[in-house]
């Protein structure tokens, strides 16, 4: 099978990611903008239509897509996924040996704390053509008495100061999402979850709809799961190529996770 590896021309800090996880699978690197025609797989960092997602989509083979974590920022961890972004891309069933992931705190009582709105930054591909401020104003005239946490990157903090999320998150007993990682984040810390989007990996732990009464998930599968989603030094190299087969089989019935913000692609 041959495997090929698109890094960004420009410098960028996701160009390290793609090639940690090309050596792992011995995968070829070159530019985006050279697609390689024959190659199997094809592998980039971030949620782009690029000339090599491209050229993968047009010959129906699949593709992996490297993307932020929900854990470990800062230490150089990242996520994976077959063929889409977040809860829209596949990863096949993971293996029964535990993997890094943070402790799940206990579960809130939903209507103990804050109830939280968590914005996402406007025409991030994670929307999917979604217009995440007027999502927000629709829910908040249904939970009017919800707080509306905008995304750090919408402020400019020369003039106005960001709580920290820990904080935010320390006092909300409800979270309110529509496709953001906050979700993941949320259901770790014990926080009842609504999420409105299925690209959402907090999706299977969350109600997603402001009708329905937050739940009690069992939390422990889906974190395991999660753990394999998430690379930090080693990348799970026979887990990952072991998913190939049904991604392309998706791949080849055009089971594509929209990149395009809705448009068609």
């Amino acid at each position: 099978m041959k495997i090929v590896a698109y890094i960004r021309a420009n410098q960028s800090t996701t160009n390290d990611r793609v090639f940690h996880f090309a050596k792992a699978l011995g995968a070829e690197v070159t530019y985006r903008e050279n697609p390689v025609r024959d190659c199997d797989l094809a592998i980039q960092a971030g949620f782009q239509i690029s000339p090599a997602m491209q050229d993968a989509m047009a010959r129906d083979i699949p593709i992996i897509i490297l993307e932020n974590p929900v854990w470990g920022k800062s230490d150089g961890i990242y996520t994976w996924a077959y063929n889409g972004l977040g809860g829209l891309g596949f990863v096949p069933k993971p293996p029964d040996e535990p993997r890094a992931a943070p402790e799940l705190s206990p579960w809130r009582e939903w209507h103990s704390g804050q109830i939280t709105i968590f914005g996402q930054v406007p025409n991030d591909k994670a929307l999917r053509g979604a217009d995440i401020n007027e999502w927000a104003r629709t829910v908040k005239k249904v939970v009017p008495s919800a707080k509306f946490r905008p995304h750090p990157i919408t402020i400019d903090q020369r003039f106005e100061d960001v709580e920290p999320f820990e904080d935010v998150l320390g006092r909300t007993s409800l979270a309110i999402t529509y496709s953001s990682t906050v979700g993941a984040q949320a259901v770790i810390a014990g926080v009842p979850t609504v999420a409105m989007h299925e690209g959402s990996l907090a999706w299977d732990m969350a109600t997603h709809t402001l009708s329905e009464a937050p739940r009690a998930p069992e939390r422990a599968e889906w974190l395991h799961a999660l753990s394999y989603r998430h690379i930090g030094d080693s990348v799970p190299v026979q887990y990952v190529l072991g998913g190939y087969e049904e991604a392309r089989d998706r791949a080849s019935r055009g089971l594509y996770d929209n990149m395009s913000n809705g448009r068609p692609q």
